[in-house]
C-alpha cells in the first residue's frame, strides 16, 4: 500500500448543522389534504423539486467539507485519533494490485449469514444458516436448525398440563422459578447468526484476508443473554481483534456525519477517522449492558472484553466511483490502509452499487442454500403428511 494521506492547510472551520424542513403532523392528520390515490401525478412535480433541491444542497457543501472539516482527521489534529487516521487515495494501479494479489487469487474470504424461521401452534422451527465464499469458489456452507415445542411428553395430570401450556403461550413466567425460559427468542437467534459469522471468519476460513458485514463489535453480542453465548462471543471478538486482517463494510450505517464526509470524497478516496472507543465509549456501553439486567457477572466479562479491543479497531469511510454511495467501513488500526484497498478494490467492481461484490456473492449463495421457500415448502409437505396440510399454517402462508 503506497497510498499517503493528502496535507490539508485550512483551518478548521466548525461547521453548523443546516436547518432541516419538517412537515406539520397537523396537516397529515387532515385527510382533506391527502391526495387521491388515483391522481398521484400531483405528487410527482413535489417529489422531482425536493430532490432536485436535496441533491444540490448536498453538492453545496461537498468543497466546504473537503477544506474545513477533513482536515480534523488527520493523525494528532484530535485527542484520541488513530496513528492512521486521515484522508488518503489509492491509485488504479493499486487497484489492480488487490485484485491480482488478495481477491481474484483466493486471498480473501467472505462469510455472510441469515435466519429464517416457521411458528405455529404446534411447532416453531428456526433456522441459521451460513456461507463461506473466495472468488475462487465457495468455501463451504454450514446450517443448524432448532425446534421448539410447548409439549414434549404427556403429564400425569391433563389438567395441570394444559395450565403450563397456557401460562407459555401468554409469556408469563412459571410458577415454578427453574424452569427454563424459551431459549430462542428474536434476540438470540440473531445474536446466535452473529456469532455464527464470526466464528466461520476466524476458525474455519484459511485465507490471509477475512471480510464481513457490518460492524465487528455487533451490538447483539453485546447484549446479555446466556452465560455460554457470551462467553463465547466475547472470545470470538477478541480472536477477530487479534488476528487483524479483517475489514467490515456496512450497509446502512447510522452515523450520518461519516457518511456526509463519505460524500465529499473523490472516487477511490478514503478517510480514516476514528476509533470505536468513541462508539463504545464507557456512557454509551453502560446503556447497553446497564445493571438492570440482573446478570453482574456477564455484564462484567462484556465490559472488560469492549474496553480491551475497542481502541483497536477504526471506523472509516470511502467512495469506490463517481456515481456510488459513500461506504463505512472497519479494520483494524494497524492494517486500516490496506483494508480499506481491499474494500476499495473489490467495490469498484460494482460502480453503481460501491460495495464490495465478495460480500453480496456470499449473501447470495446463503440466500440461495438457506431461502425460506425452501424451509416453508418442507414444512408444508410435513404437517400435510402428519393430516394437517393447513390448521397450522399462518394465514400469510396461506395467501
Amino acid at each position: 500500500m503506497t497510498a499517503q494521506p493528502n496535507e490539508f492547510q485550512t483551518p478548521y472551520i466548525t461547521p453548523t448543522e443546516s436547518d432541516a424542513s419538517t412537515v406539520s403532523l397537523h396537516t397529515a392528520l387532515d385527510l382533506n389534504n391527502w391526495c387521491k390515490g388515483t391522481d398521484l401525478s400531483r405528487l410527482y412535480p413535489e417529489l422531482r423539486q425536493m430532490v432536485s433541491e436535496s441533491v444540490a444542497r448536498e453538492q453545496r457543501i461537498r468543497e466546504p467539507i473537503r477544506s474545513q472539516l477533513l482536515p480534523q482527521f488527520r493523525a494528532g489534529s484530535r485527542p484520541g485519533l488513530p496513528a492512521s487516521a486521515g484522508i488518503y487515495r489509492i491509485t488504479p494501479d493499486e487497484v489492480q494490485r488487490v485484485h491480482c494479489g488478495l481477491l481474484f487469487n483466493g486471498g480473501t474470504e467472505c462469510c455472510d449469514g441469515n435466519v429464517i424461521g416457521h411458528s405455529s401452534l404446534a411447532l416453531s422451527i428456526y433456522q441459521i444458516g451460513m456461507a463461506l465464499v473466495r472468488y475462487q469458489g465457495d468455501c463451504g456452507t454450514w446450517v443448524h436448525q432448532f425446534f421448539r415445542r410447548d409439549l414434549y411428553a404427556q403429564s400425569q395430570d391433563p389438567l395441570q398440563e394444559m395450565l403450563e401450556l397456557l401460562r407459555k403461550r401468554r409469556n408469563q413466567e412459571p410458577e415454578n422459578a427453574d424452569m427454563p425460559r424459551d431459549p430462542f427468542t428474536r434476540l438470540m437467534r440473531r445474536t446466535l447468526m452473529e456469532w455464527a459469522e464470526r466464528a466461520v471468519l476466524i476458525r474455519q476460513s484459511k485465507a490471509l484476508w477475512r471480510m464481513g458485514h457490518g460492524n465487528p463489535i455487533a451490538y447483539n453480542l453485546l447484549l446479555p443473554t446466556t452465560e455460554t453465548m457470551t462467553k463465547d462471543s466475547m472470545a470470538i471478538l477478541r480472536e477477530l481483534t487479534a488476528y487483524r486482517r479483517f475489514v467490515y463494510v456496512a450497509s446502512e450505517p447510522s452515523d450520518q456525519l461519516l457518511l456526509t464526509v463519505g460524500n465529499a470524497l473523490y472516487p477511490l478516496e478514503f478517510v480514516v477517522a476514528d476509533t470505536l472507543g468513541t462508539t463504545f465509549n464507557d456512557v454509551h456501553l453502560e446503556r447497553l449492558i446497564g445493571g438492570q439486567w440482573g446478570k453482574q457477572e456477564i455484564v462484567k466479562e462484556i465490559r472488560q472484553t469492549v474496553r480491551d479491543i475497542r481502541s483497536e479497531i477504526v471506523v472509516g469511510v470511502y467512495r469506490a466511483t463517481e456515481h456510488s454511495p459513500a461506504r463505512v467501513f472497519y479494520a483494524h488500526k494497524d492494517f486500516a490502509c490496506q483494508a480499506a484497498a481491499l474494500a476499495i478494490a473489490d467495490s469498484v467492481l460494482q460502480p453503481y452499487r460501491g460495495f464490495p461484490m465478495l460480500i453480496d456473492l456470499a449473501d447470495t449463495l446463503c440466500g440461495t442454500c438457506f431461502d425460506k421457500s425452501t424451509l416453508t415448502g418442507v414444512v408444508h409437505d410435513a404437517y400435510a403428511a402428519a393430516g394437517e396440510p393447513t390448521r397450522y399454517l399462518g394465514e400469510r402462508e396461506t395467501r
